[in-house]
């Protein structure tokens, strides 16, 4: 049997959206088991480009209310399907998503460095 690469490059890949919301332009989700950044609008369940690049910088000020210290550098970033934000508190149901490479700034902003895989956290 003989292996072919099909890729080289599988920075950006087409996915269908099933994180069950419509995702806005650069919004980050989890689709299947992969931390994401939509690379255009994509409305759910439809197939559309995302970024799935490992240590992808992002910045964001999606933050959950009251969960957005993020104040140590390195920390784990964890998202919220349920909120569609990032947050620094380890919660059932969220996902790790990504290590905090810069702390909250003044603008409430905050740079993560995005991992490949999205680990749910279960308890």
């Amino acid at each position: 049997m003989t292996t072919y690469i099909s890729r080289e490059h599988n920075d950006h890949i087409r996915l269908t959206n099933d994180s069950g919301a419509d995702l806005a332009q650069y919004a980050a989700s989890v689709i299947g088991e992969l931390a994401v950044v939509a690379d255009e609008a994509i409305v759910g369940d439809a197939i559309g480009p995302f970024a799935v690049e490992t240590a992808l910088e992002v910045q964001s000020d999606d933050l959950v209310t009251g969960e957005l210290t993020f104040g140590t550098p390195n920390q784990i970033v964890y998202w919220s399907p349920d909120d569609l934000a990032f947050s620094d508190t380890e919660t059932v149901g969220y996902y790790e998503w990504g290590q905090l490479k810069e702390v909250k700034d003044a603008n409430g902003v905050i740079v993560i460095t995005k991992f490949f895989r999205a680990v749910l956290i279960t308890s």
